[in-house]
């Protein structure tokens, strides 16, 4: 059973790249050195999702994997 947290990330807004047209898409991940923390100098942070394109190498989109772990704005 999935959280609500888990469901309220939209689907991905792509489906075929831009670039080269191909539909041969994958999921990658960044981490480590590449987190979003949430001050700044944290330590805690928040990977980054990728859509990538297997033909060319494009990135086609990016975001936070847990966006609601950050604070609201004020």
């Amino acid at each position: 059973m999935m959280k609500y947290r888990e469901t309220k990330q939209p689907q991905i807004p792509v489906n075929h790249c831009a670039w080269c047209g191909s539909y041969d898409l994958e999921i990658g991940w960044q981490q480590n050195e590449a987190i979003v923390t949430f001050r700044r100098n944290g330590l805690l942070g928040n990977r980054l999702k990728y859509v990538i394109c297997r033909n060319c190498g494009a990135v086609l989109y990016q975001c936070v994997v847990e966006p609601w772990r950050f604070p609201q704005v004020e």
